[in-house]
């Protein structure tokens, strides 16, 4: 995984929390992944490719939200997972994948 050049310090205070809260999960996020700053929303983001969502914590708050994009058109669904296991966060995700091809 790689981390953004140039954030400044409350990007990477709320990376920390993203990779702590993944590894809390038991997320593995020694694979191909990235966390960075979204320049047009300034959500702080943490995409790893083995996992059908990504991590993000919002502008002006704290609370880690997953989100999952629509590959075939880009709509884009936000869960708070505060007290979800991973197990049930993945579940969502799939379920919104293959509801996309029912």
């Amino acid at each position: 995984m790689e981390i953004s050049q140039n954030l400044g310090s409350n990007a990477l205070r709320k990376v920390a929390l993203l990779i702590t809260k993944a590894s809390d999960l038991g997320m593995n996020i020694s694979g191909y992944g990235e966390a960075g700053e979204n320049q047009n929303s300034g959500n702080v983001y943490l995409w790893l490719e083995d996992y059908p969502f990504t991590l993000y914590i919002g502008l002006g708050s704290d609370t880690i939200y997953a989100n999952w994009t629509n590959p075939n058109n880009g709509e884009e669904e936000d869960i708070d997972i505060e007290a979800m296991p991973l197990f049930d966060v993945e579940a969502w995700a799939n379920g919104l994948y293959n509801s996309m091809e029912a």
